[in-house]
């Protein structure tokens, strides 16, 4: 099959582009964000047509909610314009490819103490930004495809995490700090709340999920006009659980030290996804043991 890829140059579609490839799929990374706005529609359309996929992976957007706090306007015309531009080359193209719309699971609700784990039918009501965003995005890619039946898939990830991730997020971040520990650099290791919980999996198995996704789009399997489903491991683990391995991987013993201004106060202790949709419908399971994706991620780092 046809691949166009939004995003590629990013975390997830670095790993999603290898992925594709290494299963026989002809891929066309789209430019980055230095070449090509992904919110101009006349650009996007171009590019569709020039390259005629079968179907469109679009993980393009600000992908942190740091960044989209940061910088609303570049994130709204990002995540937003940038979905409106590629459903609309999608809607007008001949033929018309279907559409893989990358959301986020942080389009929920915070999950009250003791609630099960969430599955597509949980209260959307984000906490942040970014997660305000991601539910607009949805909302803009599930009004094109249902008035124009245009086949599309949305999946709300939950954490993922693996080599390659900038330093900006929580679990990179550990493993450079915990690097340069080893190096003798420091002896001191300052964190946030570490006893939250969060469902983590890694990202050369969420990028498998993609394709699969991908494929069964490809040969016209899942009907339409659209499609959610989460993507998770279904479990919860805790930062401390993360750091202490990080440590032992790492062979080094520093001092935690905790900065209130880092902890929030608007943290949920518990997080963890419901992917049984995904899993009956694709047989996606995740492979990759955490022990592994946290020796890869420090193996990134110069002893």
């Amino acid at each position: 099959m046809k691949v166009l890829v939004t995003g590629a140059t990013g975390f997830v579609g670095r790993w999603l582009t290898s992925e594709l490839l290494a299963a026989g799929h002809e891929v066309t990374p789209a430019p980055s964000s230095a070449e090509l706005d992904i919110a101009d529609l006349r650009a996007v359309r171009s590019l569709v047509e020039k390259t005629r996929p079968d179907v469109i992976a679009h993980l393009a957007a600000v992908a942190a909610s740091a960044d989209a706090s940061r910088d609303p306007g570049r994130a709204v015309r990002t995540n937003i314009g940038g979905t409106i531009a590629i459903t609309e080359a999608a809607r007008t193209s001949k033929p018309r490819p279907s559409l893989l719309i990358i959301s986020s699971a942080e389009v929920y609700a915070t999950p009250a103490s003791g609630d099960p784990s969430l599955d597509e039918g949980a209260p959307l009501a984000p906490r942040h930004p970014y997660g305000m965003l991601k539910l607009a995005q949805e909302a803009v890619a599930i009004t094109a495809a249902q008035r124009d039946d245009l086949p599309m898939v949305i999946v709300r990830p939950f954490n993922h995490v693996g080599p390659g991730q900038p330093s900006t997020t929580a679990v990179a971040s550990f493993a450079e700090r915990i690097a340069a520990i080893r190096r003798g650099e420091s002896g001191e290791l300052t964190t946030g709340n570490l006893d939250i919980e969060r469902d983590i999996g890694d990202v050369r198995d969420f990028v498998v999920a993609y394709r699969l996704i991908l494929e069964a789009m490809a040969e016209d399997q899942l009907g339409r006009p659209h499609a959610v489903f989460n993507l998770s491991t279904g479990v919860a683990v805790s930062l401390r659980l993360i750091v202490t391995e990080l440590c032992r991987l790492a062979a080094v013993a520093p001092t935690i030290v905790t900065d209130p201004e880092l902890v929030r106060a608007d943290d949920p202790p518990r997080i963890v996804g419901d992917a049984g949709l995904l899993r009956r419908t694709f047989g996606w399971r995740p492979r990759t043991a955490l022990s592994t994706t946290l020796a890869d991620i420090l193996a990134q780092h110069p002893v």
